[in-house]
């Protein structure tokens, strides 16, 4: 086996253990609530089979549910060999935990409830630690960022004095060479750590690659045209970057506005769901049925936009549709995995024990212990949005404030026939460096928007804002009424 293959098989391996660590807790939620509700581990394992927002849980229970019905194999037999087969440490203490309490006559009921409650501590403190990782990879990408300034101020002062570049790069052709390098090392970086932020984190929102597949498609077919369009117009002015800034907003804009909606649903949702959870258990202790419960805890609370989707599904319940049909429906107005799977959990917990006010008891603490650890996670890193606009913001106008200075304190030191190839160089440089910080703000946007919520698509929206304030910077060093040259234009002697 050659290092390549190693490498792929280890790969996807560490790849397994992250999908299979990150369903774990509600895995290991639903079958404790089903045994608050008298339902064997085995029959849980049955239930979820067919719980596809479990996709790799859902895997592992058709291997041991295979084993145990086709080759006639224990139970516990099953459960000890998967222990000692998976990669995933928690995942394995969690079924030889299970095994031997089974053996040694212990509370099942009870260990699975002390091994829920570990494992959410467990991913509450994983999430601290993500978000340590995440702020070093934030702070890594600003400081990227600050040198990237520093390369374009140290590239335009050699590049606006003709004499400083023939003394430090004996071929004129090289300067044009490392003009191309500086240009090509930020979307490279910038890329590189965008894929290591999409491996760090995942959403709780389900579909949101169709909407980033969009703007991905229009950006392509847009940003080619407007750049054609700029090299045809009259070169007067620095038409590129205005066009490409132009043609990124137009993309995001039209790719996230379907996507306003979304967000604002599923963050209305995930914040009311462990209220409703709540309201549900507490009101089944006074002894009222599961669907009145249900409906009541629907009608409670200011639920801002999904009040719609939980009225329909009042209406349902009071037409007498069953619980996993009315679940469906909200799961077309809804794409939160969190509320879905908390609902999902909901139904399965009254349709097969009947809803017992333990057990629902058990859903509400869990649900808001997994809302917590995400709104921890969220909270902690929302200060580097504002990092990351005032270093973009700054990027955008300083660079092109260097440009204009070194413009002008070349044209005062340099000769007469110099001045004319630094004029012409510079402002050609000039408009390649404004388009090359336009894109990368916007490719700051998407990042940000990235390690703050999970996705790429909530980016989009910080894209948005960036680019328009690297634009709005442009226009300013373009517009501004302040002329900078003229703070190095040589003093005025005629009058002396």
């Amino acid at each position: 086996m050659t290092s390549s293959e190693k490498r792929k098989i280890h790969s996807k391996s560490q790849e397994d253990i992250r999908k299979i660590n990150q369903e774990l807790p509600y895995f290991i939620a639903i079958i404790t609530l089903m045994a608050s509700s008298g339902i064997s581990p085995f029959m849980s394992l049955k239930k979820i089979i067919h719980l596809d927002l479990l996709q790799n849980m859902s895997k592992e229970a058709k291997r041991m549910i295979r084993q145990i019905e086709n080759l006639g194999m224990d139970p516990l037999t099953v459960m000890n060999k998967r222990a000692s087969e998976t990669l995933s440490n928690q995942y394995s203490d969690f079924l030889s935990g299970y095994v031997s309490t089974v053996q040694s006559g212990g509370s099942v009921v009870h260990f699975l409830k002390s091994k829920m409650d570990s494992i959410f501590d467990v991913q509450g403190a994983i999430a601290k630690e993500l978000v340590v990782r995440l702020s070093a990879l934030v702070d890594g990408y600003m400081i990227i960022q600050v040198v990237i300034l520093t390369m374009y101020i140290i590239f335009i002062v050699i590049s606006a004095t003709p004499s400083l570049a023939v003394s430090i790069l004996p071929d004129p052709k090289s300067t044009t060479n490392l003009f191309y390098i500086f240009l090509m090392i930020p979307p490279l970086l910038s890329g590189s750590l965008m894929f290591i932020a999409h491996q760090m984190t995942t959403s709780t929102y389900i579909g949101t690659e169709r909407i980033l597949k969009k703007n991905l498609l229009l950006t392509l077919i847009v940003v080619p045209i407007v750049i054609v369009v700029s090299l045809v117009l009259p070169q007067q002015h620095t038409w590129l970057p205005y066009f490409l800034a132009i043609a990124l907003l137009t993309s995001s804009i039209i790719s996230f506005s379907g996507y306003v909606k979304i967000e604002k649903m599923n963050s209305t949702a995930e914040r009311v769901t462990p209220s409703i959870l709540r309201n549900i258990a507490e009101s089944r202790r006074t002894g009222l049925s599961p669907e009145r419960c249900i409906i009541d805890a629907f009608k409670k609370g200011k639920n801002g936009v999904f009040s719609n989707t939980l009225d329909r599904a009042v209406n349902q319940m009071q037409w007498g549709m069953p619980l996993k049909t009315i679940i469906d429906h909200i799961r077309k107005d809804v794409s939160s995995w969190f509320v879905l799977i908390n609902f999902r959990m909901l139904v399965e917990i009254i349709e097969s024990g009947g809803g017992h006010a333990e057990a629902l008891d058990t859903l509400a603490s869990s649900s808001e212990k997994m809302y917590n650890v995400e709104k921890m996670r969220r909270t902690m890193l929302s200060p580097y949005i504002v990092i990351a606009f005032l270093i973009t913001g700054i990027t955008g106008f300083t660079t092109l404030l260097v440009i204009d200075s070194f413009t002008g304190l070349s044209q005062s030191v340099d000769f007469k026939e110099q001045i004319q190839y630094a004029t012409t160089e510079t402002q050609s440089m000039r408009e390649m460096f404004a388009a090359s910080i336009v894109f990368q703000a916007h490719l700051v946007g998407l990042f940000i928007g990235k390690i703050v919520s999970g996705t790429f698509v909530t980016g989009l929206k910080y894209s948005i804002m960036l680019t328009t304030i690297v634009l709005l910077s442009i226009a300013v060093a373009d517009f501004a009424p302040i002329d900078i040259n003229m703070m190095f234009a040589p003093p005025n002697t005629s009058g002396i």
